[in-house]
């Protein structure tokens, strides 16, 4: 993966399995981050471009390979058309799954994680990955108030998830990625300001 070099802004990464509250805990960092005064940009992959939802109708048919290579393009489209212009603008840019997830579900599809990371050699690196877990149990339930899973929510597969996302942190931080684990369901407010002070100290804007 490539260093971020020449862009002002912060980039972060949030991933987690299924039902971990990764929207609740992004809304609230970037809460946080704007009573701070920062300019916060978020975002989301699949992305809500037409290949981005392709990808949502794709999977829920297709396994493996094909689909890892698909994530793989909206993902380098993401950047260049949204994550890079907004991290030229010294904002603080937060996208909803990254490459962290193409460790989990890609893997979870049988998808070797030398493929994911090689098929995303060109990306560029977060600032900050964070890692968000939760118990199996507490995951589930929350699964359970859905009213339409997908097939990566259905059949009780958060443990998978789980296992999967502790190899992929494993090979991020192979690649000297910072990576912040956050417990959700340990004290949000508790979880916000360890983000933002991570933020604060390590931005460097020139």
């Amino acid at each position: 993966m490539l260093e971020k070099s020449n862009l002002d802004g912060f980039f972060v990464a949030i991933d987690g399995p299924n039902g971990v509250g990764k929207s609740t805990l992004i809304e609230a960092i970037k809460e946080k981050m704007e009573s701070l005064g920062y300019i916060v940009y978020t975002t989301k992959e699949p992305t809500d471009t037409k290949l981005g939802r392709f990808i949502r109708r794709f999977a829920e048919g297709h396994y493996g390979i094909s689909l890892a290579c698909l994530v793989a393009a909206d993902r380098y489209e993401h950047l260049m058309n949204e994550i890079i212009p907004e991290l030229k603008k010294r904002k603080l840019v937060i996208t909803d799954r990254y490459v962290l997830s193409s460790l989990i579900l890609q893997q979870m599809d049988g998808v070797s994680d030398i493929f994911i990371l090689n098929s995303n050699a060109e990306i560029i690196k977060p600032d900050l990955q964070l890692a968000v877990f939760a118990e199996e149990n507490i995951l589930q339930e929350r699964l359970a108030e859905r009213n339409v899973l997908t097939r990566f929510e259905k059949g009780n597969q958060s443990n998978s998830e789980l296992y999967y996302m502790e190899k992929g942190i494993v090979e991020l931080e192979k690649e000297k990625i910072n990576v912040m684990r956050i417990y959700n369901n340990d004290n949000l407010e508790f979880n916000v300001e360890k983000v933002a002070s991570y933020i604060v100290d390590n931005w460097r804007i020139t």
